[in-house]
């Protein structure tokens, strides 16, 4: 056992007091200035400088991205449809288990902040591009297969809205995003769990395939990181949103430089007209 001194007993309960005082300034911070401070952390996906920031989750398409939670885990997905939403594939995996779960153990709210949301429902089933999902302990998902439409038990896009999937092929936005800077992306990131942030104006570097006889994906620069796997890669362009991407991964290059991979609407544009 440790004893203090009558005068060691008062500096830490000086001490404590500072304690509870800086915390209780924390508290008076805005969101705002906690992501400022949080942004010192730089977790894994930040590339650069951290230029997410928060928007306002009732305005569209903000308030079709929402958060799909499970037991405490969660990724970001996307209303696609009336009752469709788009994520990652990996979202389903259960790392734990080395299992697949099952689409009811799923929830995905919209307009999410801060504990508050204005729209709920449960996931029914999923569709990948798989016809028998396959053991992920023995076979590598491909980056180009981790997509997902989970069919939800709620037509939350007739209140909400729904993003169109772009047409476009894939070299036009690396292009466009080089020129005019109109992709955005939009997700729950695990440093900043309870907000949506969105990162305007970040870059498609480029459309390629990881390997011989793959479909290509895109190597972008947003700023996404954990729990943002599934969001959207929006474009923007003459007044309107479509979705282009959804974010898969973090990767880096043979150069050591960090880069995003997403998966273009072209992988899954058919499965979701089916």
């Amino acid at each position: 056992m440790i004893y203090l001194s009558k005068s060691a007993n008062r500096h830490a309960g000086l001490f404590l007091c500072y304690i509870c005082l800086a915390f209780l300034c924390l508290g008076s911070f805005g969101a705002n200035e906690m992501i400022a401070m949080a942004k010192q952390a730089r977790p894994s996906g930040i590339k650069g400088l951290d230029d997410r920031v928060r928007v306002d989750v009732k305005e569209y398409p903000w308030r079709t991205v929402g958060r799909l939670n499970r037991d405490g885990n969660f990724c970001t997905g996307v209303l696609v449809a009336r009752d469709k939403i788009l994520t990652a594939a990996h979202c389903f995996w259960n790392s734990r288990t080395r299992r697949w779960s099952q689409a009811k153990f799923y929830h995905f709210v919209v307009g999410y902040d801060k504990g508050k949301y204005a729209g709920h429902a449960k996931g029914v089933s999923y569709k990948t591009v798989f016809k028998e999902l396959p053991d992920l302990t023995r076979y590598s998902l491909k980056r180009e297969d981790d997509w997902a439409i989970l069919t939800l038990d709620k037509p939350l896009g007739d209140i909400f809205g729904t993003v169109p999937l772009s047409p476009l092929k894939g070299q036009y936005f690396v292009q466009k995003s080089r020129k005019n800077g109109d992709i955005v992306q939009a997700g729950y990131s695990k440093d900043f769990a309870h907000v949506l942030t969105v990162h305007k104006e970040c870059k498609i570097t480029d459309y390629a395939r990881l390997g011989t006889n793959r479909e290509p994906v895109y190597f972008h620069q947003c700023d996404a990181t954990r729990g943002d796997s599934g969001s959207p890669i929006f474009h923007f362009e003459q007044g309107n949103y479509s979705l282009m991407a959804i974010h898969s991964a973090t990767g880096m290059t043979n150069a050591g430089k960090i880069i995003g991979i997403a998966i273009p609407t072209r992988q899954f544009f058919q499965h979701l007209r089916n």
